[in-house]
């Protein structure tokens, strides 16, 4: 940690060594940046199965929320068996009580990087994206994410703008210039705000839970999750799993799917399967019981299938700007979808029996 000399003589309290890991999923991505700002050996692959995330599909039943999902808190309690304990905030707020939310959160945020411990947070700059927060200064934050490198990106952010989405790169400026609505979930309106506060940091713990006792909770939050098929949050419906798919299959016949959003969700599914498979070939190395080993030996073509024809959704709807929203080939991407719908059928009931066993 450092102090740096800032203009206008302001101190900026920064933390050595903490970079954006730059993954799609960018909850996944922000513990991957904990993780290494604290060498701790984690990939990728195993935070992603470890907390359920590899085998998750959660989609807002407006179907405009790529990282909208899964239940966050639930997630970073998962991170305690990868040896990690993520605490914070993770509240939908309106008036008084999102301004108050603002404040403490920027006491914790403060507090956490003066005592040498990663900061990260949602909707800070970029809607429904996490940002790491690497350090601070008497203004606001700074911050690494998917638009660093980008003119104005690393500017401060106010610590009253924490939930409102408003990104200072050039490209979002002009974007948010140039529309008569801000694309935002956050109200900026004086006397009403309101959003999500979510910002959170983490520290290093003694792992208790071996890999056999983690996974299964995993599993456990992946299947009640998928058997109860959806949830409210924040005044908003999420749909997981098959009644995920069956919305976009309803979306794609009436033509109501947006493929800019599209196209994002299925950049993170892509990365998600991709990293179950490897996160299964990690487990199958560490674990020693016969049948969990055989399982894993059936769930490896099943998501290997999966992931394929996850790579074809991502190479036929690439993510495009300026944004592009008619699916085309929609009779194609509709079969694509079905035979993954059945698939993860598949692979639900495999977790199910590996949860057994485990």
């Amino acid at each position: 940690m450092q102090v740096d000399g800032a203009a206008q003589s302001q101190s900026v309290v920064k933390l050595d060594n903490y970079r954006f890991s730059g993954l799609d999923s960018s909850l996944v991505g922000a513990l991957k940046s904990v993780a290494d700002y604290y060498e701790l050996p984690l990939t990728s692959s195993w935070i992603y199965g470890m907390t359920g995330h590899a085998f998750l599909h959660v989609l807002v039943e407006s179907m405009d929320e790529p990282n909208g999902g899964p239940p966050v808190p639930e997630v970073l309690r998962l991170m305690h068996n990868t040896g990690l304990d993520i605490e914070g905030i993770h509240i939908h707020a309106e008036g008084e009580a999102f301004t108050q939310l603002q404040a403490q959160a920027w006491d914790i945020a403060r507090q956490a990087i003066a005592a040498g411990q990663p900061v990260f947070a949602k909707n800070i700059d970029i809607r429904n994206q996490f940002s790491v927060v690497y350090a601070y200064d008497d203004i606001g934050y700074y911050r690494y994410n998917w638009h660093t490198g980008y003119e104005h990106s690393e500017d401060v952010i106010p610590w009253n703008q924490l939930g409102l989405s408003l990104c200072p790169c050039i490209h979002c400026t002009n974007s948010r210039q140039s529309s008569s609505t801000v694309e935002s979930d956050a109200v900026t309106v004086t006397d009403c705000p309101r959003g999500l506060i979510s910002l959170h940091w983490g520290r290093p713990n003694q792992q208790t839970a071996n890999d056999s006792e983690a996974f299964k909770q995993a599993l456990e939050f992946v299947i009640e999750r998928n058997e109860k098929g959806s949830y409210e949050w924040a005044g908003k419906t999420y749909l997981v799993g098959a009644q995920a798919y069956e919305r976009w299959l309803t979306a794609l016949t009436d033509g109501r799917l947006n493929r800019y959003y599209f196209s994002l969700f299925i950049e993170i599914l892509n990365e998600a399967r991709s990293h179950a498979l490897r996160f299964l070939s990690e487990m199958r190395e560490r674990l020693t019981e016969v049948s969990c080993l055989a399982l894993i030996d059936e769930l490896t073509p099943i998501y290997t299938e999966v992931a394929d024809n996850y790579a074809m959704l991502k190479d036929a709807y690439p993510y495009t700007e300026p944004p592009e929203h008619e699916v085309k080939k929609s009779e194609w991407c509709a079969a694509a979808l079905s035979r993954i719908m059945t698939l993860e059928r598949a692979a639900l009931n495999k977790l199910r029996e590996l949860h057994s066993v485990l």
